[in-house]
């Protein structure tokens, strides 16, 4: 199963739940409400458990986190200096 439909799966059944019925890659997950600092700690421990990325606590910012889109884009790029 590839990244984006993961986390989409994720986000969708854990975190929006009564928040969103469908979430699209680039909807912003901060400005809906669909995450807030909970919900981003638990986001943050099952892509560390389930996808088995260590992410830093420097790169927990909005910025990667904002979208569907833009964590799939962090997690590629963490995934491509892991295999060099």
């Amino acid at each position: 199963m590839e990244t984006e439909t993961i986390l989409t799966d994720y986000i969708t059944k854990e975190l929006a739940i009564g928040r969103a019925k469908a979430l699209a890659p680039d909807d912003d997950l901060l400005a809906s409400g669909i995450l807030d600092s909970l919900g981003l700690m638990q986001l943050v421990l099952f892509i560390e458990e389930k996808l088995g990325f260590k992410i830093p606590d420097e790169d927990v910012v909005i910025d990667n986190f904002r979208t569907v889109r833009t964590l799939v884009d962090y997690l590629d790029q963490k995934a491509a200096t892991r295999a060099e």
